[in-house]
């Protein structure tokens, strides 16, 4: 009887299945790249959509303050839209800035005591012309809430450019100005005072928050708010001086006419 010998047939492996598997491997890591891709692009979107409500929400509220208080309070000499109408009479082209702490206790709202008049300079740098406080928000301290996250300065001015209203059109309804033949029985005058609000968060700059305290928010380094009339317009904004910086920001901007009426109650003689 002879001895079995074993036959062996040795067959050429394509390797197919190794290949679609690394493809099916490749496409998968595709996908998951570009998936987290989206997601992060989704993230950053949503975290400067936010960034953008907070800086408007924080921004608007001043200007809806002043809106809402009396006009006997804000002509007084003690706020700074008296003061500003007071100011601009004799010296023409300042502004009074302050900062918006509602969290504060002991800082009352719009008040001088707690503001600085400052006034755009030859360069960039404006000077202080009075103020017991710099008037300048602390960007790590100030914060307009307990989220600690957005800060609000407030800058009121009285331009000094042309308005472009047309005649009349800042009037109230009943008034007749052809009444009289010489002197009407109801004279009213009109003064514009431009309210910048600009609410900025410092924790989402790339720059440190001692730089932007120093750069843009300093008496070393004070920059006006107000360069939209002609003969400013050249001037570093604070908002110019945020943006140079990557301090995320927004700006509002609102005049409001203070309007002085003065009515005839007795005749002349009468």
């Amino acid at each position: 009887m002879r001895p079995m010998t074993p036959t062996y047939t040795l067959r050429r492996q394509q390797g197919a299945t190794l290949i679609v598997v690394l493809v099916i491997l490749l496409i998968i890591t595709v996908v998951g790249v570009l998936a987290i891709r989206v997601a992060i692009v989704s993230l950053a979107v949503a975290t400067n959509s936010q960034v953008d409500q907070l800086n408007f929400q924080s921004s608007d509220t001043p200007l809806v303050l002043l809106a809402r208080t009396d006009a006997s309070t804000l002509t007084n000499f003690g706020n700074v839209i008296g003061a500003s109408l007071r100011e601009s009479e004799s010296n023409p082209g300042t502004e009074y800035i302050f900062c918006y702490k509602p969290t504060s206790t002991t800082v009352k709202f719009a008040q001088t005591v707690d503001a600085a008049l400052i006034k755009a300079g030859d360069a960039d740098i404006a000077s202080k012309e009075s103020g017991i406080a710099d008037g300048f928000c602390q960007v790590d301290s100030d914060f307009g809430s307990n989220r600690a996250a957005v800060v609000t300065q407030v800058a009121v001015s009285v331009p000094t450019d042309a308005s472009t209203d047309a005649p009349g059109s800042n009037l109230p309804r009943g008034i007749n100005l052809s009444e009289g033949a010489q002197l009407p029985k109801s004279m009213t005058s009109t003064q514009r005072v431009r309210v910048i609000t600009t609410a900025m968060l410092p924790g989402y700059s790339p720059t440190s928050t001692s730089t932007i305290q120093e750069k843009c928010l300093s008496v070393a380094n004070a920059k006006i708010s107000d360069n939209l009339s002609e003969a400013l317009k050249s001037k570093e904004s604070l908002a110019d001086c945020l943006k140079t910086n990557k301090v995320p920001y927004s700006v509002q901007v609102q005049e409001f006419n203070y309007l002085n009426k003065l009515t005839e109650v007795t005749a002349p003689g009468g």
